[in-house]
């Protein structure tokens, strides 16, 4: 047990003893009415303070920002050797192999792959009939944050939502608030507070930031379509992800 864990714990406990011990001596032998209210209270809170140290995730909110780096930087020097522009198309895992990965196609203006059959899990895959329809098959930073959800989340736009908070405030503790719209073709998802700062570099153009493509993998795994980061913007604290689903 963490410290932190341990430091609610002993907390909770402590409050939940001196509620029981104070209740019985202000009701029946004090009489006091505000005194067992009080005793109450300390129970009340006692249990969310225990609550909370049994809720923190297994990894540290830091721990998970520094390996959601460094899993980008790898990703970026693959990407970046190769020469890569095209976007990234975000599978579910019915497609991916039994993994939610993102397809990056070799070719620069790649026509919309009409992906039907799972794809193996391979670093170099062909995704189509044609001779150049061949890409690259990576994971992702959102590839590693599906495996936080405790069951396959669903399609609607209230399933999307609390999948999303639950990774992105529970998990990694990386935005305050998470809003998500569905339209025709489209989800739009936008967060409060976002931690992780953007970088306009090459790797986002086709990947999207980490943020974004955490969205996108856990709204593409829910859908259980390919889709692709179409937009991303930033403004007064706030963070727009444009999502475009295909097929």
């Amino acid at each position: 047990m963490r410290l932190v864990e341990k430091r609610y714990s002993g907390l909770g406990l402590g409050l939940v003893l001196a509620g029981a011990a104070l209740i019985p001596v202000s009701h029946f032998l004090l009489g006091s009415t505000p005194l067992t209210a009080l005793g109450i209270s300390l129970i009340v809170l006692g249990a969310v303070c225990l609550a909370l140290g049994r809720a923190r995730p297994e990894i540290p909110p830091e721990i998970s920002a520094i390996l959601l780096e460094a899993g980008v930087e790898n990703i970026a020097t693959i990407v970046e050797e190769l020469g890569l522009t095209s976007k990234a198309i975000y599978l579910p895992s019915r497609l991916g192999g039994g993994r939610n990965q993102a397809l990056i196609p070799l070719r620069s203006n790649p026509s919309v792959p009409q992906i039907e059959r799972p794809l193996p899990r391979r670093l170099i895959v062909k995704y189509g009939p044609g001779a150049d329809d061949v890409g690259l098959l990576l994971s992702t930073p959102g590839s590693a944050t599906i495996d936080l959800l405790e069951s396959k989340p669903g399609s609607s736009s209230v399933d999307l939502e609390a999948a999303l908070s639950f990774v992105l405030i529970g998990g990694v503790d990386l935005v305050d608030a998470v809003r998500v719209g569905l339209g025709e073709g489209r989800v739009t998802v936008e967060v409060s507070n976002p931690r992780l700062e953007y970088k306009n570099i090459r790797l986002y153009q086709n990947i999207g930031s980490p943020l974004a493509s955490i969205i996108a993998s856990i709204a593409a795994e829910g859908l259980g379509k390919p889709l692709v980061v179409a937009e991303e913007s930033y403004a007064k604290g706030k963070c727009t992800v444009s999502l475009e689903v295909l097929g």
